[in-house]
C-alpha cells in the first residue's frame, strides 16, 4: 500500500512538472496585449528641412560618402484599450532591430540591379512607453549602398531614382512578447552636390 501511495506521489509530481512546462510555453508563445503604430517615417530635404520623404544624396560635397538617416514616429497602444486595469509598464515596449528592404514605385524590384540591397540594422535601447509617441532615428541608405548598383551609377550625373523602403520593425514588451510594425518612405536618390567622382 505505501509503495502505491510512492507511485502516485511520483506520477502527481511529474503531472505537476508537466503542466507548468506547458504554461511556460503557452505564455511565450501568446501575443502581445500591445502594437507599436509607425504615425509617419520622415526624412529629410538637402535644405536639412523634415519631411514625408527622403532625399538622398550618394556623394557629399567633399567627396566623402555617408550614411542617409530617417525618423520613425512611433506610439505604442494597448490592443484591448477598455481594460479596466489599464496599462501597466509591462505593455511598454523595447524596439530592438529594424529592416530596410528597397522596392520600386510600382513593385518590387531586383536588388543589386535597380533598387539597393537590402539590410538589417540594429537599435540601441529605446523603451516607447505606452500611448506616448517616441522618435527614432535611423540609419536608411547604408554607405555600401551609394557605393554599389544602382546608385553609383548616379555620381555625376543629374539623375533622379525615386525609390520606396519598406521599414519593419521589431521589438517586445516588458513580458518579452513580440510585437512588429511597417512603414513605407519614398527616397529620392541623386548627386545633389553635383561633385565629380572620388579618384
Amino acid at each position: 500500500m505505501k509503495k502505491n501511495i510512492t507511485t502516485l506521489k511520483i506520477l502527481a509530481a511529474a503531472a505537476l512538472v508537466v503542466v507548468l512546462a506547458g504554461c511556460n510555453t503557452i505564455s511565450k508563445e501568446t501575443e502581445s496585449s500591445s502594437i507599436i503604430i509607425i504615425q509617419s517615417l520622415t526624412g529629410t530635404t538637402m535644405e536639412g528641412e523634415s519631411a514625408a520623404y527622403l532625399q538622398s544624396d550618394v556623394l557629399d560635397s567633399d567627396g566623402l560618402v555617408r550614411v542617409s538617416n530617417a525618423t520613425a514616429n512611433i506610439i505604442v497602444r494597448l490592443v484591448n484599450p477598455g481594460s479596466l486595469s489599464g496599462p501597466s509598464q509591462f505593455n511598454d515596449v523595447v524596439l530592438t532591430s529594424y529592416r530596410v528592404t528597397y522596392e520600386l514605385p510600382t513593385g518590387p524590384g531586383t536588388p543589386g540591379v535597380d533598387v539597393p540591397l537590402p539590410f538589417d540594422g540594429n537599435f540601441s535601447t529605446v523603451l516607447c512607453q505606452v500611448d506616448e509617441t517616441t522618435s527614432v532615428p535611423f540609419v536608411v541608405v547604408l554607405e555600401a549602398a551609394k557605393q554599389a548598383a544602382p546608385l553609383v551609377g548616379l555620381i555625376g550625373t543629374a539623375t533622379v531614382l525615386e525609390r520606396k523602403a519598406k521599414i519593419e520593425i521589431f521589438g517586445h514588451d516588458l513580458t518579452d512578447h513580440p510585437v512588429t510594425a511597417t512603414g513605407y518612405l519614398t527616397i529620392y536618390f541623386a548627386d545633389y552636390q553635383g561633385t565629380a567622382p572620388v579618384k
